[in-house]
């Protein structure tokens, strides 16, 4: 079992008009960063093909995965 990260994302959301944080939680795998959960409605919510916040979060899992394959 791989260990769980938690990284905060700062972002404005269109779902509840607001500034906010979400929080996600992650883990590798082989094929790199994979993210279990996030504590926003993203998934269900009806911005989530633009939503800048989750930009921000596979952004991040895409430069952690390249990272991690560097290190091996």
């Amino acid at each position: 079992m791989s260990e769980i990260m938690e990284e905060f994302f700062q972002g404005y959301c269109r779902a509840y008009d607001m500034a906010r944080t979400a929080v996600g939680e992650f883990h590798y795998e082989t094929d790199g960063l994979k993210l279990d959960q996030i504590d926003c409605d993203y998934g269900t919510c009806i911005y989530g093909e633009s939503c800048q916040m989750m930009k921000q979060v596979f952004a991040y899992m895409e430069q952690e995965s390249k990272n991690q394959k560097e290190r091996k």
